[in-house]
């Protein structure tokens, strides 16, 4: 143990040498200490760039912009009862569809939909506090919100989902006894708002954008029904007969 204890001793007294010949080579030439402490500072604020830029350049920011043209309330175009006059999916072609083969995936329909299910929730509460101006326009959000509280749904939670799952599941007249007639006709229209189509009537074009899942991106002219899947149909129909 002596021996070791000598050979640690007789490093640390080696590395005070050293440490004293550098001090004194830097004493006796000034300009090399000066470019030793120009370059670690040049060092120092090169990789400080770089971590800044590799921050920048890979930061995702998430909001929801939307363009002027599609964020803009279009002209109305209303029918008679004053809602947006769009016909049931089953007119697609006239042609009577075959359902026998279609496949039901039910699926959560509580859990937040598409990237913002990878949302922080400061980054949801930011959006959604950049879109409440909109809920304020509409006469459909006082009966959707009544409708949500009756579900247990409060909250950011309530600008992040989607009334019901009609892409995945089929439902029945039973499933919507007791919703409000107005959750009814948002529902209806929810399905034309998840394939991003834009809304003649500023009364739904205002409820869709006060929730954050909605982009819109297709006017009607440019919209098609053929987009729906004969899930979505099944549901068009059923909706369509009830929102009266």
């Amino acid at each position: 143990m002596e021996e070791v204890r000598e050979r640690v001793l007789d490093f640390r007294d080696w590395l005070l040498d050293r440490f004293d010949d550098i001090r004194d080579f830097l004493a006796d030439n000034p300009n090399v200490k000066r470019w030793l402490v120009e370059g670690c500072i040049a060092i120092a604020v090169g990789i400080l760039a770089g971590v800044l830029t590799f921050n920048i350049l890979n930061h995702e920011k998430k909001t929801l912009a939307v363009s002027e043209e599609n964020a803009a309330a279009p002209a109305q175009e209303q029918a008679g009862d004053g809602s947006e006059d769009i016909s049931a999916g089953s007119s697609m072609d006239g042609k009577t569809q075959d359902y026998g083969d279609v496949v039901i995936e039910v699926v959560d329909p509580g859990v937040y939909v598409g990237d913002i299910a990878n949302w922080s929730e400061e980054e949801i509460a930011a959006a959604v506090s950049e879109r409440s101006h909109y809920l304020d326009e509409t006469t459909y959000w006082p009966a959707v919100e009544s409708y949500w509280q009756t579900r247990g749904v409060s909250g950011n939670a309530r600008f992040c989902t989607y009334l019901f799952d009609t892409t995945s599941k089929v439902y029945s007249a039973s499933d919507f006894e007791g919703v409000p007639k107005d959750v009814i006709h948002i529902v209806k229209n929810e399905m034309y708002a998840r394939h991003g189509y834009s809304f003649r009537d500023s009364n739904l074009m205002n409820y869709f954008m006060g929730q954050i899942w909605y982009s819109p991106s297709i006017m009607p002219a440019d919209f098609s029904e053929k987009t729906f899947t004969e899930t979505e149909v099944k549901n068009l129909d059923l909706l369509n007969s009830i929102d009266q």
